[in-house]
């Protein structure tokens, strides 16, 4: 049985990476000179959340759906986003896709959280694992943002 409260905590987290993001990217293109090139740096990191991010929900999805459902593999590390999006508006598109995905597991029961999924690199995993993985991989991808010295 998953940890209700840090699985809780974990959503407020994932919750509020978006406006996390927006503090970053503002910090990192003020540091940057607001340079095309950390624009560009801001558009990546941001396509790439929500990019992540509907992979994320798909296998939330799928696990509240099915029994034991083969889920596709998770975002690792930092794939490459192309996006024709602006900076602004991948931050918009991450942010969307985000609300839905908490407005989802905000109404989760605690038997909810504990729903398995198959992921193929990791094996048997819960919605609350899934939880984990999100924060973790916004906090990397957020770390892309670190201002220049």
């Amino acid at each position: 049985m998953a940890d209700l409260l840090e699985c809780l905590i974990q959503i407020k987290g994932v919750a509020d990476t978006p406006r996390r993001l927006a503090v970053r990217s503002a910090a990192f293109v003020a540091a940057a000179g607001a340079t095309a090139d950390a624009e560009r740096t801001v558009r990546d990191v941001a396509a790439r959340l929500a990019d992540a991010e509907a992979v994320f929900r798909d296998c939330l999805s799928m696990m509240l759906a099915a029994e034991s459902p083969m889920l596709p593999r998770l975002p690792a590390g930092r794939a490459a986003a192309r996006s024709p999006l602006t900076a602004e508006e991948a931050r918009a598109e991450f942010a969307s896709r985000r609300a839905d995905t908490v407005r989802v597991l905000e109404r989760c029961t605690a038997g909810q959280l504990n729903r398995v999924g198959i992921e193929p690199a990791r094996g048997r995993m819960i919605v609350a694992d899934l939880v984990a993985l999100m924060l973790a991989h916004d906090t990397d991808s957020l770390g892309d943002l670190t201002p220049p010295r």
